[in-house]
């Protein structure tokens, strides 16, 4: 605590004060509700292609493991 006098605080100041704080405030938190919406945004499309490209990668496996089976079927069937 300081031992400062204590000055009196024009009410009017006060309010004014407050509303202006008060739509500081209200405009900060309507920015970041923006900045959350576009992450979340961003972050979907980034799951999007992540499941789109985890189903080509499992396309292109089964497609590898098709083909080495049927190298190795031709493989046993050329050997008798």
């Amino acid at each position: 605590m300081t031992d400062q006098p204590k000055k009196q605080v024009s009410p009017m100041a006060a309010a004014v004060e407050l509303t202006a704080l008060n739509e500081y405030f209200r405009n900060r938190n309507l920015m970041l509700a923006d900045a959350l919406e576009r992450k979340q945004q961003e972050l979907d499309a980034m799951q999007t292609e992540v499941d789109r490209l985890t189903k080509i990668n499992g396309q292109l496996q089964d497609a590898a493991a098709k083909s080495t089976a049927k190298g190795k079927i031709k493989d046993s069937s050329d050997a008798t």
